[in-house]
C-alpha cells in the first residue's frame, strides 16, 4: 500500500522507463546522487562500486554526517540509502575496475561515475561489446560529461583520474540528475526566459570543446575526402596528367579535377594552367587576323563591328 502511494504521481508520468536493476561505479559527488535518483526513481536492486572512503572534501557535495568520514562510501551511501528505501536489495564491491574481468560485477542499466580514466574506458568498451545500457556521468570543475556513447575521453593519460578537481554541490546534482534522466526519461527539458532546452543537448559548449570537435571533424573529412567530392568534379579540358578519364569539367572557371585521375594540380599549377591558356588564346586571336583566316566567328562579329567604327575594311571581311 506504501509503494503504491509512494509512486503514484510518478506513475502519472507517461514514457518513464525506471530500471529494475543498475549499477553505479563511482560514488563521489556524481555517484552519490546518481544513486540516490535512481534510488527515489524505484529501481529494485543498486550494485554499488567504489574503492576508496568518504573525506572531509567529499562533504561539501554528498550529505552524510562527519563521523562517516573514514568510512567506505560503499557502506555509507548503501546506509543512506537504505534509510530512504528500505525495501531496495543493495549490493556492494569495494574494489576499483582496472581489467576487464574486473567489469563482469556490472548488471542492469550502467553508470559510470567514475573520474579514473582507466576504468571509464574499461567500462565503456565492456558495455558496448556486451551490448549494455551505458551512461557516462562526469563532472570536473564546470563541464558536465552526460554521455551514452563515450567516456571523458579515450587518450593515453594516468589512471588517477583529473588533475584538478574543483567541486561544488550543484554541478554535481545536475550532472546526476541529467544523466538518470537521460536513460529513464527523454522529455525533460528546462525552461528559462529565452525557451525551452532539451535534455539532451547543452546550452553552453565551452570553447576548447568547440576547438576540439572542429579538429577532429577536419581529420574525418581528410581521411573520407572522397565522400566529400561532388560527383562529375574533373580536370580542365587541356589537363596533360589526365590518362583515360572523361575529362568532366562541371567548374564555371573551367578548371577541377575528375574522379578517374590519381594526380591532382595544386593552386599554383591551375593559376599557370590559365594563365597559360589566356596567352594561347591571345595567340591564336592575332594569327587569324594576321593571316586573314578568322575562323572564330564570334571574333569576325566582333572585328566586323569594330572596324564599322572605325570606318575601315579588311578584305576578308567584305
Amino acid at each position: 500500500m506504501l509503494q503504491e502511494a509512494l509512486y503514484e504521481r510518478q506513475n502519472l508520468i507517461s514514457d518513464l522507463e525506471i530500471p529494475e536493476v543498475a549499477s553505479v561505479v563511482g560514488l563521489g559527488g556524481t555517484g552519490f546522487w546518481t544513486v540516490v535518483f535512481l534510488a527515489m526513481s524505484g529501481v529494485k536492486e543498486l550494485i554499488l562500486i567504489d574503492a576508496d572512503t568518504v573525506e572531509v572534501s567529499n562533504l561539501n557535495r554528498l550529505p552524510l554526517k562527519e563521523s562517516l568520514v573514514g568510512v567506505r562510501k560503499t557502506e555509507a551511501v548503501k546506509g543512506f540509502i537504505q534509510e530512504i528505501r528500505k525495501l531496495l536489495r543493495i549490493e556492494i564491491h569495494n574494489i576499483r575496475i582496472e581489467k576487464p574481468e574486473d567489469c563482469q560485477i556490472l548488471r542492469g542499466a550502467i553508470f559510470c561515475c567514475t573520474d579514473n580514466l582507466k576504468s571509464q574506458q574499461l567500462i565503456c568498451a565492456y558495455c558496448k561489446k556486451n551490448k549494455f545500457s551505458y551512461q557516462r556521468i562526469g563532472y570536473d570543475g564546470t563541464i558536465l560529461n552526460v554521455s551514452k556513447t563515450f567516456p571523458l575521453t579515450f587518450e593515453d593519460k594516468p589512471a588517477e583520474g583529473y588533475t584538478v578537481t574543483p567541486s561544488w554541490v550543484i554541478p554535481a546534482v545536475f550532472a546526476a540528475a541529467a544523466g538518470v534522466s537521460s536513460r529513464a526519461y527523454k522529455e525533460l527539458c528546462l525552461m528559462d526566459d529565452i525557451g525551452k532546452l532539451h535534455i539532451q543537448h547543452s546550452s553552453y559548449v565551452p570553447e576548447k570543446i568547440l576547438d576540439d570537435a572542429r579538429d577532429e571533424e577536419k581529420e574525418y573529412i581528410m581521411d573520407n575526402i572522397e565522400d566529400y567530392i561532388p560527383d562529375g568534379y574533373g580536370y580542365c579540358d587541356d589537363c596533360n596528367k589526365c590518362s583515360d578519364c572523361h575529362k568532366v569539367d562541371p567548374d564555371e572557371d573551367g578548371y577541377g579535377y575528375c574522379e578517374s585521375c590519381e594526380e591532382r594540380y595544386s593552386d599554383d599549377e591551375i593559376e599557370d594552367i590559365k594563365g597559360k591558356a589566356k596567352d594561347e588564346e591571345y595567340d591564336q586571336i592575332i594569327e587569324q587576323i594576321e593571316t586573314g583566316e578568322i575562323t572564330d566567328s564570334k571574333l569576325e562579329a566582333v572585328l566586323k563591328k569594330w572596324l564599322k567604327k572605325k570606318g575601315e575594311k579588311i578584305p576578308c571581311l567584305a
